[in-house]
């Protein structure tokens, strides 16, 4: 007597393994990347810019508004005993988005104690409305957490408008042994009117 075939196992009815389907890492890497992706749009809903815009690779020149400015900052600063001069190494402060392409101008108050201090910068916007504008958003913005934790903890800031221009100087007496920051920031704020948020 023969002897039929031998009945083979229906599909899915676990006597044998599934084949086909994706490894197990695309899975792991697959809900790795939504995770990411929530927590990112979650920051950023919370205001919180994980992403910083890049600025652009070169920003324009500054015109003869910041000049005026400069030449301002420069007398106020000399008339309190500081020696001013153009930096002579690179310096960009944390600034607030609409600050990143804008026009600037930099001086330095000389601080024989602290050499990497007392920069000042001298924004240069294309109106006195914009300046106006963005100056106060600026000060909204380092008054948040956001702005406030690109500085040590006690830095204080000192927001000027001068007419279509913006003067910035931030300073902390813990993370500088100058004993004159304060005295160069009561200087600067002779010049121009004080920025609000």
């Amino acid at each position: 007597m023969t002897t039929g075939p031998t009945p083979t196992s229906a599909p899915g009815d676990g006597s044998q393994p599934a084949a086909g389907g994706p490894p197990p890492w695309v899975a792991v890497v697959a809900i790795g990347t939504l995770v990411l992706g929530a927590l990112l749009i979650g920051l950023q809903l919370l205001g919180l810019n994980v992403i910083a815009p890049a600025p652009s690779p070169t920003i324009p020149p500054t015109g003869q508004a910041a000049q005026r400015t400069w030449d301002q900052v420069a007398t106020a600063l000399q008339a309190a005993q500081f020696q001013v001069q153009e930096p002579q190494v690179p310096y960009r402060p944390g600034e607030s988005p609409a600050l990143v392409d804008v026009p600037r101008r930099l001086v330095q108050a000389v601080l024989p104690g602290s050499p990497d201090d007392g920069f000042v910068v001298v924004y240069e916007l294309p109106t006195n409305g914009d300046a106006d504008r963005v100056g106060r958003e600026f000060a909204s913005y380092l008054a948040s957490g956001t702005g406030a934790v690109q500085y040590p903890r006690d830095s204080q800031f000192v927001v000027r408008r001068v007419g279509q221009t913006l003067v910035f100087f931030p300073y902390s007496v813990e993370a500088s042994p100058d004993a004159r920051l304060a005295e160069l920031a009561a200087a600067l704020e002779t010049v121009g009117t004080p920025v609000q948020p």
